[in-house]
C-alpha cells in the first residue's frame, strides 16, 4: 500500500519567500549596475571612478602612478643619506600659519618658523638610517617611519639635548650624498618623536644613538622650501622690483610706504640660479603688495597673490627673468 503524499504548506511558503528574496537581490544588483553605467556616459571625467566601483580598486590612481621599471645597482646601493640633518622642534614652528601640504609632485614648501627661530643641523658620526614598515590589519593598514642617527662623543650639547628633548617632537630634513634635493619627514600635526636614545661610554666608543619614530604610512617628501638659518631679507617697501641675493632664499614683503603696490620684476638672478626656490612671506596690512600673473611671475591658475600678514608663496626660478609658483605652496590669509 503506497504512502500518501502529504503537502506541506509551510515548505511551499518558504520556497516562495526565498524566490522573492532572490528576485529582489537581482533587481537591486541590476539597478546598481545601471546607475554606474549611466554615470559613465553622463560624466566622462568620473568614468574611472565608476569603473572602480566594479573592480574594487582605484584604476585612476594606478594610471597616475604608471608602470615601474627596474633600476641599476647604482640606484639601489646603500649608505647614501648624507651625514648632516636638520632637526626642527615643533615648538619652533608658527602654529598660526598653515603648515604646507605636499603637492602632486611630492613637494613641500617652506616650514613657517616663529620669529627669531632658525633650523639647527646635527652632523651624524655615521650614515643615518631610514626605515618604513607597514602591515595590513583587519580594518586598515598601519605603518611606522623610523629615522636613526648616531652622534659622536659625550659633548655638552648632546647631553643637554637628551635631557631637554627626550620624547620631543620634530620635523627632520635630510638629503642624499652628492644631491641638492632635501627631503622632509614629519609634519606639525604628525611629527617624528624622539622615541629612544642610547648613550654609550665604554672601551668600544663614546656616542649617542637617537631614534625618531612616528606611526604613519606616509613616506618622506621633497622639501623645496628654504633652510632657514637667518632672518628673511626685507624687500624695500613700495618697490616694484624684487632684488634676489645669492645668499638668501626667503624674503619679507612689507606694507607699502604710502600705498599698496605691485611687484612686477626681479633682479640679481643669473643662469646659475635656475632651479632655486624663493619664498616670499607677507607682512602687509592695508597697503599690502601684490604679485599678478605675467611674464615674470607665472602664477597657478593666474590668481594674484597678496602679501598680507601670514601669507606666503614659493617660486621656482626658471631663468633669470621668470619665476614659476610651486603648486600647493601658496598660503593666502586674505
Amino acid at each position: 500500500m503506497k504512502a500518501k503524499k502529504i503537502n506541506n504548506p509551510y515548505k511551499k511558503g518558504n520556497q516562495y519567500a526565498h524566490k522573492m528574496q532572490m528576485r529582489l537581490f537581482l533587481s537591486l544588483t541590476l539597478l546598481f549596475a545601471i546607475v554606474f553605467v549611466i554615470g559613465m556616459f553622463l560624466d566622462s571625467t568620473h568614468s574611472m571612478y565608476c569603473m572602480a566601483g566594479f573592480s574594487g580598486t582605484s584604476l585612476a590612481s594606478m594610471m597616475a602612478i604608471g608602470s615601474i621599471d627596474d633600476v641599476s645597482d647604482r640606484v639601489t646601493h646603500g649608505s647614501n643619506i648624507a651625514y648632516k640633518i636638520y632637526l626642527v622642534d615643533v615648538h619652533q614652528v608658527n602654529p598660526n600659519v598653515k603648515f604646507p601640504k605636499p603637492n602632486a609632485n611630492r613637494e613641500v614648501a617652506t616650514i613657517p618658523m616663529l620669529a627669531g627661530q632658525y633650523m639647527q643641523y646635527f652632523e651624524a658620526h655615521d650614515i643615518p638610517t631610514y626605515v618604513a614598515n607597514g602591515e595590513k590589519g583587519d580594518i586598515t593598514t598601519s605603518g611606522t617611519n623610523q629615522f636613526v642617527a648616531i652622534m659622536g662623543g659625550m659633548r655638552d650639547q648632546l647631553l643637554n639635548f637628551v635631557e631637554g628633548h627626550a620624547g620631543g617632537k620634530f620635523i627632520i630634513l635630510f638629503k642624499e650624498i652628492g644631491e641638492d634635493q632635501w627631503y622632509i619627514l614629519g609634519e606639525y600635526d604628525r611629527p617624528m618623536v624622539l622615541k629612544t636614545y642610547e648613550a654609550k661610554n665604554d672601551k668600544d666608543g663614546r656616542y649617542i644613538t637617537f631614534t625618531f619614530e612616528r606611526t604613519s604610512i606616509m613616506q618622506y617628501y621633497k622639501y623645496v622650501g628654504d633652510i632657514i638659518k637667518a632672518s628673511a631679507e626685507v624687500h624695500t617697501p613700495g618697490t616694484n622690483e624684487l632684488t634676489i641675493k645669492a645668499t638668501a632664499n626667503s624674503y619679507e614683503i612689507p606694507n607699502g610706504a604710502e600705498a599698496a603696490y605691485t611687484i612686477e620684476t626681479v633682479t640679481g638672478l643669473t643662469n646659475n640660479d635656475k632651479g632655486r626656490h624663493i619664498t616670499l612671506n607677507g607682512t602687509g596690512t592695508d597697503k599690502a603688495a601684490t604679485i599678478a600673473d605675467g611674464s615674470t611671475f607665472i602664477l597657478e591658475d593666474g590668481v594674484t597673490w597678496t602679501a598680507k600678514a601670514g601669507s606666503s608663496i614659493t617660486f621656482r626660478i626658471l631663468d633669470p627673468a621668470t619665476l614659476i609658483e610651486v603648486s600647493g605652496s601658496r598660503i593666502q590669509t586674505a
